[in-house]
C-alpha cells in the first residue's frame, strides 16, 4: 500500500511541476515583437473587444509599412470597425474577414486571401499577449503558402504610455492568463476548435 501511495505521490508531483513549468515557459513568452519591416499588407486577427490592435495596426499603415496601404481585419465589425476610424483608417483601407471565429481560422482566411490577391508578404499584429499563439497558429498555415510574415505586438496604452501585458489593466491581465490554456490546447492539435 505505502508502494502505491508512493507512485501516486511521485506522478501527481511530476504533473505539478509539469503544469507549473509550462505555466512559465508559456507566460514567460507571450510576447512576439519583431522589427516591422516593409510587407504587401497588414494583417489583424481580432476576436477580443479592445482598441490597441486596430491603433497599432493603423499606426504601421501610416509610417508605410503596407505597400497596398490595406489592412485586413479577422473579423471587422461594427464595434472594432469604430477603433479603426478613430484610428484614422479610412473604409477603403480596412479589408474585412467576416467568417472567423478563431486564431485558426483568422489564418486559413487571411492567407488565403493574400493568395487570391497575390501578395507575398504581411505583418501581423496583434495584441501583446496573444502574438506567441498568434505566430504559432500562422506558421502552421503558413506552410501551405510560404509567405514571408513578420510579427509586430500591439501593446495597451495606459496614460498615454505603452505597456506590456502584465502592466495593462486587471480585465487585460485576464484575458492574457486565458492564453496558458488556449497554448495547451493547440500545443494538444485542438487549435481548430478554440
Amino acid at each position: 500500500m505505502k508502494k502505491v501511495l508512493l507512485v501516486i505521490a511521485m506522478i501527481l508531483g511530476i504533473f505539478i511541476l509539469l503544469v507549473l513549468l509550462s505555466y512559465y515557459l508559456i507566460m514567460g513568452h507571450l510576447i512576439v515583437n519583431e522589427v516591422p519591416k516593409e510587407s504587401d499588407i497588414i494583417i489583424v486577427p481580432e476576436g477580443q473587444v479592445t482598441q490597441e490592435r486596430a491603433n497599432r495596426a493603423v499606426q504601421l499603415l501610416d509610417k508605410g509599412y503596407s505597400k497596398t496601404n490595406k489592412i485586413i481585419v479577422s473579423p471587422l465589425d461594427a464595434i472594432n470597425s469604430e477603433y479603426y476610424y478613430e484610428a484614422g483608417a479610412t473604409s477603403d483601407q480596412l479589408i474585412n474577414d467576416p467568417a472567423a471565429d478563431t486564431t485558426y481560422e483568422n489564418a486559413q482566411n487571411t492567407l488565403k486571401l493574400m493568395a487570391k490577391m497575390g501578395l507575398k508578404s504581411a505583418i501581423v499584429t496583434s495584441s501583446d499577449y496573444h502574438m506567441n499563439r498568434t505566430r504559432m497558429i500562422y506558421e502552421r498555415v503558413n506552410k501551405d503558402y510560404h509567405f514571408d510574415l513578420t510579427y509586430v505586438a500591439a501593446f495597451y496604452q495606459v496614460d498615454g504610455q505603452l505597456v506590456a501585458w502584465p502592466e495593462a489593466p486587471e480585465y487585460i491581465q485576464d484575458i492574457a492568463r486565458n492564453e496558458y490554456w488556449k497554448t495547451i490546447g493547440y500545443w494538444l492539435g485542438l487549435y481548430k476548435f478554440i
